[in-house]
């Protein structure tokens, strides 16, 4: 099967093979693909690769390997009562009574996973029953919860943002950032649902973080917000789960390589450093997002209080010898500081950091390539919201005269059910209400709306600089 293929930026292709696609064919190219000393990751979506190169990106899609799936059976007791599900009863045209005692009959089939931790996109949902996404992703869905978008189901296994309608909620372990695999459905496997109600939703399972190394420093004042980050893990991906790492790779690396270390594990702090107690003697590098860097010495008992910083919304704090991740093997995102925690050495040396370009001119302008969508032309300026973090970045249209304006009519509408696929950071999805998101460092793996454009590598550390008010422009430098 020959599939269309489109450029997804500077790095990355997407395959598209048509709906007829087996998904095991999906998934024995895949497991070609990784194999590649040139490809970085390879995700599967609903009817394609997106797939991910070291350099310029160059594949040939031959004949798929065979593969074999084992496959597991799993019931999944369901509590109905979401906030979507009497839209989809009305939609459908089904009493509840009626949806309910069909139920226990569906049979839902793993195809992949994406989007967040563990997610499983599930075949097998009624087609009467289908409902397009939502207009506007919700910012928050409980973990646990079950909801639809199109003909596909799927189960939220951690906390996350989601444009899917929520018809009921599960108590049922769905992810356990401490186990190896964490995800408790692997493509293939079959799901059957059990109606129940449901009194009380469990909690998570907490991460159990071992602690490795010699403690650095203590954590005097956290900052306004301070990260552990390492190095990008593209191997998360497998599991639903984002690879991570540094915002502005290039001020990480500069921050390291100032202090003599490699690609291990340092602080990334937003506006406010934080105040820490040396337990030890220790050189430290901080790069803000300026490119300016400045190094320290402190000696044992020492602390480092330098408060609030400028040159940027984020700069790096890197530690002579690197710092401990501090957290589970598949923890969703980067430990956060805590007031009282501990700074621990970090147990291995990374990779020599590559010397970084630090030309911090034109941050507001952002060159993109087109696609890997087709799409309407994309309008040039935008204006960066309050709605940002290491997922993503939400921007909204300028309207004339250099005022914020509604979002445009662009007849997005009939968008919203593209077959969900791959993302990196860097990828520009196109939301129905005219809002438009970056994807950040611990985005999404796979998404279901509309990707116009894919920023270029050189500039993604521009994203990680943006604040809330700033107005951008994107610059197209060749079509998909």
């Amino acid at each position: 099967m020959t599939p269309r293929v489109t450029r997804a930026g500077d790095r990355g292709l997407l395959a598209d093979f048509g709906p007829d696609v087996p998904a095991e064919e999906l998934h024995a190219r895949a497991a070609a693909l990784r194999a590649r000393d040139d490809v970085i990751a390879c995700i599967v979506g609903h009817q394609s690769l997106y797939v991910t190169f070291h350099g310029a990106p160059e594949v040939d899609f031959d004949d798929a390997p065979p593969i074999t799936i084992t496959t597991r059976t799993h019931v999944i007791d369901v509590d109905f009562s979401g906030p979507d599900l009497e839209e989809l009863l009305a939609h459908a045209h089904v009493t509840r009574e009626a949806f309910l005692a069909r139920i226990p009959s569906l049979r839902l089939t793993a195809r992949y996973l994406g989007f967040r931790a563990g997610f499983a996109y599930l075949e097998g949902w009624p087609e009467a029953w289908r409902m397009p996404r939502r207009p506007r992703s919700r910012n928050l869905v409980p973990r646990g919860s079950f909801a639809i978008a199109g003909a596909m189901a799927g189960f939220y296994p951690v906390d996350s943002p989601g444009g899917w309608n929520i018809l009921g909620r599960t108590n049922a372990a769905l992810w356990d950032p401490n186990t190896a695999p964490p995800n408790r459905f692997a493509p293939g496997d079959v799901i059957e649902l059990r109606a129940v109600s449901i009194d009380r939703f469990d909690a998570p399972p907490v991460d159990r973080v071992v602690a490795n190394g010699h403690v650095v420093a203590e954590v005097v004042i956290p900052g306004q917000l301070t990260t552990i980050v390492g190095a990008r893990d593209w191997k998360r991906a497998a599991y639903g789960v984002s690879p991570g790492g540094a915002f502005d790779a290039m001020a990480a690396a500069s921050a390291n390589r100032a202090v003599g270390n490699g690609d291990v594990p340092l602080l990334e702090c937003v506006l406010v450093l934080p105040r820490l107690r040396f337990r030890v003697a220790k050189h430290v590098g901080f790069c803000d997002g300026s490119g300016l860097v400045r190094t320290f010495t402190l000696g044992a008992a020492e602390e480092l209080d330098i408060g609030r910083f400028h040159g940027g919304l984020r700069g790096y704090l890197a530690i002579e010898g690197g710092i401990d991740e501090m957290r589970a093997p598949f923890a969703e995102g980067p430990r956060v500081l805590r007031k009282g925690d501990e700074l621990r050495a970090a147990t291995f040396v990374g990779l020599a950091a590559v010397a970084p370009s630090l030309n911090r001119a034109d941050l507001h302008v952002i060159r993109v390539i087109a696609g890997p969508h087709e799409a309407p032309p994309l309008p040039e300026e935008w204006e960066v919201t309050s709605e940002l973090n290491r997922i993503g970045i939400r921007l909204r249209r300028r309207a004339g005269g250099g005022t914020a304006g509604e979002p445009p009519a662009l007849k997005l509408a009939d968008l919203r059910e593209l077959p969900s696929c791959g993302m990196q950071f860097g990828t520009l999805q196109w939301h129905p209400d005219g809002s438009l998101v970056a994807m950040g460092p611990d985005h999404p793996v796979t998404g279901g709306y509309l990707q116009p454009a894919t920023v270029i590598s050189e500039d993604l550390w521009k994203l990680a600089q943006l604040a809330p008010g700033e107005r951008i422009r994107f610059e197209v430098l060749e079509k998909a």
